[in-house]
């Protein structure tokens, strides 16, 4: 243990809520056997009805929307600038940040698309706690700002600003200094963006081991939070499935859930006197 943690507010956010069946029943048995205080669903995913049945029937867990505007099919009707021929958003990211480079991604379309999908899930009968972004696509120039707008329209009081900080251990591995560099960009876009202004935490981690974090990984972030603050665990819950469509991720699904259910971790956050909140508490 490298220091403690005494004070810590940590909320632990499981995203993806919505993406299948497996990952919704993973959210929910992190939630009620570990450490997950809330989640994000995803109006547009394919098991997003069930992911709502669930949330109705877990009251404790909080829950968000993950703005989706990759790898799913828009919620609204008729958004051009954001789908393919195939009518499906961009594969990634990555594409979709080419797109609104080139500046074809028309704030309309993102206005009428991502209001469509805080609709359909307050139409479910959630009542969002926060917003935050898939592939974190909502702190890009221009989308931020229609972000904010929706928040300020839904009164929707706390956004994910996800500015990670860079930390001596993440220079360990050469192998990861990619997704170090895509950090540093991703919290610069976000820090200077109009959501910094929303109600948000003190500080974001689990960037930098998206998709893969294991117990070792999860320690590695427990034993450094920020004495007195309020810090955002960002996590992904699932069952690993050879199967799935979302295999070309390479996420460690079953070890993250193993993770944030361990009994060993609950103690380490008991030892570090970290207190679990969730966005409602902010």
């Amino acid at each position: 243990m490298t220091r403690a943690a005494g004070g810590a507010r940590l909320i632990v956010n499981a995203d993806d809520f919505g993406l299948s069946e497996a990952v919704n029943r993973a959210v929910i048995q992190a939630h009620e056997n570990g450490i997950v205080t809330s989640t994000s669903i995803m109006a547009g995913g394919v098991a997003f009805e069930h992911a709502a049945g669930l949330a109705a029937r877990c009251p404790t867990l909080g829950v968000g929307v993950h703005l989706t505007l990759t790898e799913l099919r828009p919620v609204a009707e008729s958004v051009p600038s954001l789908v393919g021929s195939d009518g499906q958003f961009a594969r990634h990211a990555t594409d979709f940040a080419k797109r609104w480079a080139r500046g074809a991604i028309a704030l309309a379309d993102v206005h009428k698309e991502l209001d469509a999908q805080i609709r359909r899930v307050r139409a479910h009968g959630v009542q969002p706690t926060h917003l935050d972004g898939h592939q974190h696509v909502h702190v890009l120039p221009g989308i931020a700002r229609v972000v904010a707008q929706l928040a300020r329209e839904h009164g929707i009081r706390a956004v994910r600003v996800p500015t990670e900080r860079p930390r001596g251990y993440m220079l360990k591995d050469i192998r990861s200094l990619k997704r170090l560099a895509e950090q540093v960009v991703l919290g610069t876009l976000a820090a200077a963006s109009p959501l910094a202004a929303l109600r948000r935490v003190d500080r974001f981690v689990g960037f930098y081991f998206g998709g893969r974090l294991n117990e070792q990984n999860l320690e590695t972030l427990l034993e450094r939070l920020p004495a007195g603050k309020t810090v955002e665990l960002m996590c992904h819950p699932g069952a690993d499935d050879p199967q799935s469509r979302y295999g070309d991720w390479h996420y460690a699904w079953a070890a993250e859930t193993a993770a944030l259910t361990s009994p060993r971790i609950r103690e380490l956050i008991g030892a570090q006197g970290v207190r679990l909140i969730g966005y409602r508490d902010v």
